[in-house]
C-alpha cells in the first residue's frame, strides 16, 4: 500500500454544506490518512477565511453544490485574493468544457464525482507536492513561515524576516518532507550529494547555524530536534503556542495576507 509522506501536519479546507454526504466521506478519508481537516459550508465563509490571520491550510477541497457560489467562482475570487495553495474542485460534471472553465478560474485539478477515494488522495498529494517545490510555495515550521524560493524565514506574529543560505534552506525544506528522522548520512548523500570536502561533521554545523535561526528559544530546542540517530523537524513543537479553533475546525492559513507578503 501506498504510504502518504505528504499528509504530516498538512491542514485541508473542504468547502461544502454541512449536510453534504461528500463532507462526511472527505472528513473521513483526509482524518485517515493524517490530514488534519476543517469543514466550512460556504463560499462566502471560505473567503472570510482567506483574509483571517490564523495558522496555515495547505490546500482547498470545494465540493458541488454550495449555496452561494460556485466552485470556478470560488476559485476565481480566491485567486483574485492573492491565493496561491492547491485548489481542487470536486464535480459531477466533468466534460471537457466544464474542466476547461473549472482550469481556467483558477483551480488545480478537478475530483470526479462519485468519489473514488484512491485517485482522489493521490491527486491533492500530487498538487501538494508540486506546490511545496514552487517559487510560490510557503511552508509553516513552528512560528515561522518558510519561502523555500527566496531562501526566506518570516515570523508569523512580528513579521521579521530571516535569510537562509542555499544549503540552510535545502536541509529545512528536506526535514520538512522527511516522514522519518533523517540522518547525518542521509542529509549528506541527498542535499549535499557527496561533495568533495563535506562530511558529517559539515552536516552538524549547518544544523547548528539553523538553529540559531529557526528556534524560538536557544535554551530549549524545539522544531529542529536530534531523534533516533538523525534529525527530525516538529512543525508545530510543545513550546510554540498554536491557535485554538472552535468546534470541530482546525487551523486555516492567513492566505491573502500570508501569500501576498
Amino acid at each position: 500500500m501506498h504510504r502518504d509522506t505528504t499528509a504530516r501536519n498538512r491542514h485541508i479546507l473542504v468547502v461544502d454544506p454541512a449536510e453534504g454526504k461528500l463532507l462526511s466521506l472527505l472528513e473521513t478519508m483526509l482524518e485517515a490518512d493524517r490530514y488534519r481537516v476543517e469543514c466550512i459550508a460556504s463560499a462566502t465563509a471560505c473567503l472570510e477565511r482567506a483574509g483571517a490571520a490564523q495558522t496555515p491550510i495547505d490546500a482547498v477541497i470545494i465540493g458541488p453544490h454550495l449555496p452561494d457560489s460556485t466552485g470556478p467562482e470560488l476559485c476565481a475570487r480566491l485567486r483574485d485574493h492573492g491565493v496561491t495553495i492547491p485548489l481542487l474542485i470536486a464535480a459531477h460534471d466533468t466534460c471537457e468544457r466544464a474542466v476547461i472553465h473549472a482550469l481556467d478560474s483558477g483551480a488545480n485539478d478537478i475530483i470526479a464525482l462519485p468519489l473514488r477515494p484512491g485517485e482522489a488522495m493521490a491527486r491533492l498529494r500530487a498538487q501538494i507536492r508540486a506546490y511545496e517545490t514552487s517559487e510560490d510555495a510557503v511552508l509553516q515550521i513552528g512560528p515561522f513561515h518558510f519561502r523555500p524560493a527566496r531562501r526566506m524565514l518570516q515570523d508569523g506574529k512580528t513579521g521579521a524576516r530571516t535569510r537562509l543560505t542555499e544549503k540552510e534552506a535545502a536541509v529545512l525544506k528536506y526535514l520538512y518532507r522527511a516522514e522519518t528522522p533523517v540522518s547525518r548520512n542521509q542529509l549528506l548523500r541527498d542535499v549535499w550529494g557527496y561533495a568533495n570536502g563535506a562530511t558529517t561533521h559539515t552536516v552538524e554545523t549547518h544544523i547548528y547555524r539553523l538553529r540559531r535561526k529557526i528556534e524560538p528559544d536557544a535554551s530549549r530546542i524545539g522544531l529542529l530536534v536530534n531523534e533516533e540517530g538523525g534529525y527530525r523537524l516538529c512543525l508545530e513543537p510543545a513550546n510554540v503556542k498554536r491557535w485554538e479553533a472552535p468546534e470541530r475546525a482546525v487551523a486555516v492559513r492567513p492566505m491573502m495576507q500570508l501569500l501576498s507578503a
